[in-house]
């Protein structure tokens, strides 16, 4: 069986997917540094948590969603904010180059959001809509992070395994029509 894939949703309190495509992701979310921490801290802390991941986990291939242009969040973010998400991603490849995984994979959330909720609505209901489809799908995230995390791990497996990609869709999500009722109905003649 191949490597799993890991999927982050990277920030201060990050989400994490990680499985093979598929099999049921184990994922959650973890806050790498207290409010008000420096970027030091957090880079350090999120290096410290990445080998720990890599070591427990293995994957073959780490994907996270891409931080978005500094022209995008214009008068919605800070610099502060902006260097955070900026370096972070180079904290994680760094370490995932340092431990041999070399599949290093960005996402937007634009493609991730078409994909596993059919639209891409900006800010809390683009959140809202991808923790109902991750409850759909079977999964409880605790968090946002870990939605989209979970979400932006989907979004790999069904590039990897096309088949997988039809699962988030209304017909076959698990808790919107499930495939024990369609096969029940199948068997039943439609009734």
């Amino acid at each position: 069986m191949a490597a799993p894939i890991m999927a982050l949703d990277l920030a201060t309190c990050t989400g994490f997917a990680i499985g093979h495509p598929g099999g049921t992701p184990f994922s959650g979310s973890v806050r790498f540094a207290k409010a008000g921490a420096s970027h030091e801290a957090i880079f350090a802390k999120a290096a410290q948590w990445m080998n720990g991941a890599l070591v427990a986990h293995a994957p073959g291939l780490i994907v996270w969603e891409a931080p978005l242009a500094t022209s995008f969040r214009r008068g919605a973010s800070n610099i502060d904010t902006t260097t955070l998400l900026l370096r972070l991603p180079a904290v994680i490849g760094a370490v995932a180059y340092l431990k041999g995984i070399y599949d290093l994979r960005k996402a937007s959330t634009r493609d991730v959001r078409q994909h596993f909720i059919g639209q891409n609505p900006k800010g809390p209901l683009g959140k809202k809509l991808v923790m109902r489809q991750c409850r759909a799908m079977g999964w409880n995230p605790i968090d946002d992070n870990e939605s989209d995390a979970l979400a932006t791990w989907h979004f790999m497996c069904a590039l990897i395994e096309p088949k997988l990609a039809i699962a988030p869709t209304p017909l076959f999500g698990r808790g919107i029509i499930s495939r024990r009722s369609i096969n029940t109905s199948a068997s039943n003649g439609g009734k």
